[in-house]
C-alpha cells in the first residue's frame, strides 16, 4: 500500500514539464518636433521564427512581406511567433519551450523589426525632436524534476541615422537544476528622449527585437529507475515489518 502511494505520488510528479516563455512588444511611437511637422515613411518589415530540438527538428522561417511580416513555426517542444508591422508602426514576438519527461532540448528564437524614414518639414537649420514608445516585455521559466536548465531572454534597439538611441541589451532570466522557476517583467511604459535634427534631411529610423527560450531535461537512465522502485519496495517492507510489533 505504501509503495503504491509512492508511486503514485512520483507517477504524477512526472507529468510536470520544463516551460520558458518569452515576449516582447512595442508600440505607440510618435514623433514630436518642437515646431514643424514630422513626417515617418514606413519602407521595411521583416520577422523570423526559428525553433528547434535535440530530436533534429527545426524551422527557420523568414517574412520581408511590407508592410506587415509575420512568421510562425514549431517543432516538438518548441515555438515561435513574431509580427513587424511598418504600417502602425510595431514589432511583437512570443518564443516559448515546453519540455517533458524526456532527456531533451530545445531552443526557440524570435526576432522581428521595421525600418522607415523620417523628415521634419517647415522650417529651417535644427529643430529639436521628441522621439517616444512604449515597450514590454516578459520572461518566465520553470524546470521540473530533471529540470538541467531554462533560460529566457530579450532585446531590443532603437537605430537613429545607424546609431542606437535606445536599448535594452538583455533582459535575461536563466535557472540550472531541477524544480527551479523565475521571470522577469518589463511593465508597458513610455520611454522618450529629445535630439536634435536638421529641417528637410532625410532620417533613417529602424527598430530590431530578439526574443529567445532555451531549456534542456536529463531523465534518469533505466537502471535508476529500477534502482529506485526496488529502494521504495524495501521501504515498504521495512515499514510493514514494523507494524507487526
Amino acid at each position: 500500500m505504501v509503495l503504491g502511494l509512492l508511486l503514485l505520488g512520483a507517477s504524477s510528479t512526472v507529468r510536470a514539464d520544463t516551460v520558458v516563455i518569452s515576449s516582447f512588444s512595442f508600440g505607440n511611437l510618435t514623433f514630436t518636433p518642437a515646431s514643424g511637422t514630422a513626417q515617418f515613411t514606413p519602407t521595411a518589415a521583416s520577422a523570423r521564427a526559428r525553433p528547434q530540438n535535440s530530436l533534429g527538428e527545426s524551422q527557420d522561417l523568414i517574412s520581408n512581406t511590407f508592410p506587415v511580416a509575420q512568421s510562425t513555426a514549431s517543432v516538438t517542444f518548441a515555438s515561435a511567433t513574431a509580427t513587424g508591422n511598418a504600417t502602425n508602426s510595431t514589432v511583437n514576438a512570443t518564443t516559448s519551450v515546453n519540455l517533458g519527461d524526456c532527456t531533451c532540448n530545445a531552443a526557440s528564437f524570435g526576432q522581428a523589426t521595421f525600418t522607415g524614414t523620417l523628415v521634419i518639414t517647415g522650417g529651417t537649420g535644427n529643430v529639436d525632436v521628441t522621439i517616444s514608445f512604449v515597450p514590454s516585455a516578459m520572461g518566465q521559466v520553470m524546470t521540473d524534476q530533471f529540470g538541467v536548465f531554462a533560460e529566457a531572454s530579450v532585446t531590443y534597439q532603437v537605430l537613429l541615422n545607424g546609431v542606437a538611441i535606445f536599448s535594452q541589451d538583455e533582459l535575461l532570466r536563466g535557472v540550472t537544476g531541477p524544480n527551479q522557476s523565475g521571470g522577469f517583467e518589463l511593465i508597458a511604459h513610455q520611454v522618450s528622449k529629445t535630439f536634435s535634427l536638421q529641417f528637410g534631411a532625410v532620417n533613417t529610423f529602424e527598430v530590431r527585437f530578439n526574443s529567445t527560450s532555451i531549456a534542456a531535461n536529463q531523465v534518469p537512465e533505466p537502471a535508476s529507475v529500477v534502482l529506485l522502485i526496488s529502494g521504495l519496495g524495501f521501504m515498504a517492507g521495512v515499514l510493514k515489518k514494523r507494524r507487526r510489533f
